[in-house]
């Protein structure tokens, strides 16, 4: 038999500090992609090596990005499960009143 225990605030303050670092990350990721676009322009200039570097970090950056997105979704569920469950009990509990 399985047991049920839910902390709906708990539930939505962690969706809430996962946007928080979803955003946090993301600030990071910018600022590094703009670390490195200045060092490619000035500092790491070659013919051929600073633009595929400056290429390939581009290329991380983009797919670090979805990544980081994907936390967003993490979050929606975890709101949107303790929404579900506490509607759920509530629902319960007046079933039992009629």
């Amino acid at each position: 038999m399985a047991n049920l225990n839910v902390t709906y605030d708990q539930m939505q303050s962690a969706a809430t500090r996962l946007r928080n670092g979803q955003n946090d990350l993301q600030t990071k990721l910018n600022e590094l992609r703009s670390l490195v676009q200045q060092l490619v322009q000035n500092g790491f200039t070659t013919s051929r090596a600073s633009g595929a570097f400056d290429t390939a970090y581009q290329e991380f950056t983009q797919g670090a990005t979805r990544t980081i997105q994907g936390i967003d979704g993490m979050a929606d569920y975890l709101n949107k499960a303790a929404q579900a469950l506490q509607q759920t009990d509530e629902q319960l509990a007046q079933s039992i009143g009629k």
